[in-house]
């Protein structure tokens, strides 16, 4: 069977859930949701060498999505055009099931648009992360050679580019091109990760309210102000000796963000870190006995972060000041999550990465002044 012909078959069935579903709730009572259901294809990138035996051929799946569409009743969804915001089921078939198998994901995210409200087909940026099953991960003995993925359950990141244009009142063509990356942060080793590009296209159906009136309000200025925070942060890791040890990290952020308007803030910080498992690379490669001095790393960066409500999305970028082992380099970088648990409460799960690669998951917890 070809891949056209399997591809079409997936397409078929994701139509025919949604058909299903469309049925079954159209006498739902006060449901106002859209369910979506799109094919894929694509193919996973070859971002090292020792990638190249894994990839056989083009990949392709498909995926069911929930959408709830913002009407604005809430200031932060006029502020960013009414995002929807969607919980997506996705499986992908990636073309070696010896050593890959498939991929299963469950995401949450938000669809920004880009373009104008009263469009009939709107430009859209897609931003989700989750988690993802691989049915195939590294073994020593039946897999060795999967040098990219080294656990079955790993994270997930979707950025995608896509377009909805509206058929009729209640039906949608959706389309896109994106990019997945899936990778356990080197808490399982290996950890090369997975990035894919996919093209997608399917249909949605809408339910409830199909003609989406919007409420609009007079948004006040947004004062611009300093906000100073510190997070406290730990990760665990594991060394590139598949099956080792798994080392725990500490860290200790200082941020100063100034805030530009209601979607973006920058800013500046300091920070401390001790990481175990620099500890024992050093011993490792060292005749000299290192103290707890040595493995110390201390920085200082530059901050963004995009803001959606209470849910922020931190970009950094920086430098080791003080750091007496080559291990990663000079150079670190953050992306991830930070959510306003309370007026002062920061929840944080961000990646901890140099130079694309990915150190270790830092979960924690933060006071905002």
């Amino acid at each position: 069977m070809s891949k056209l012909k399997v591809l079409s078959k997936v397409i078929k069935i994701m139509l025919l859930l949604l058909l299903s579903v469309s049925s079954k709730a159209q006498n739902l009572p006060g449901s106002d949701f859209l369910i979506s259901g799109e094919g894929h294809i694509g193919y996973i990138i070859s971002h090292r060498n020792n990638m190249g035996n894994l990839i056989k051929g083009h990949i392709y799946g498909g995926e069911l999505n929930y959408i709830f569409r913002t009407d604005g009743c809430k200031t932060w969804q006029q502020i960013h055009k009414y995002p929807e915001l969607g919980v997506c089921f996705l499986h992908l078939y990636l073309a070696n099931p010896q050593q890959l198998g498939n991929m299963e994901a469950l995401y949450p995210y938000a669809n920004f648009r880009l373009n104008k409200l009263k469009r009939k087909a709107s430009l859209n940026l897609r931003l989700g992360a989750g988690v993802a099953y691989l049915t195939k991960a590294f073994d020593r003995i039946e897999n060795h050679q999967n040098a990219a993925i080294g656990s079955h359950l790993n994270g997930f990141v979707n950025l995608r580019l896509n377009t909805n244009v509206m058929l009729s009142q209640a039906w949608r063509l959706d389309a896109g091109v994106g990019l997945t990356h899936a990778s356990n942060a080197a808490m399982s080793t290996p950890n090369l990760g997975l990035n894919i590009v996919t093209v997608n296209l399917g249909l949605a159906y809408a339910f409830g309210n199909k003609n989406c009136t919007f409420r609009i309000d007079s948004i006040p200025k947004m004062e611009r102000k300093w906000q100073p925070s510190i997070i406290g942060v730990f990760g665990i890791k594991e060394l590139e000796n598949p099956g080792g040890s798994k080392y725990l990290a500490y860290g200790l952020q200082a941020n100063l963000y100034k805030t530009l308007n209601y979607k973006n803030k920058l800013g500046a910080g300091i920070e401390m870190a001790y990481n175990n498992a620099t500890k024992k690379v050093w011993e490792d490669d060292s005749v000299y006995t290192s103290t707890s001095a040595d493995i110390v790393q201390g920085g200082v960066k530059i901050c963004y972060a995009f803001n959606m409500n209470k849910l922020s999305f931190p970009l950094d970028f920086g430098v080791y000041l003080y750091k007496k082992q080559a291990y990663n380099g000079m150079f670190f970088h953050r992306i991830g999550f930070r959510y306003l648990v309370t007026k002062h409460l920061i929840a944080n799960v961000t990646l901890l990465t140099h130079w694309g690669k990915a150190d270790y998951f830092e979960w924690g917890l933060g006071y905002q002044f």
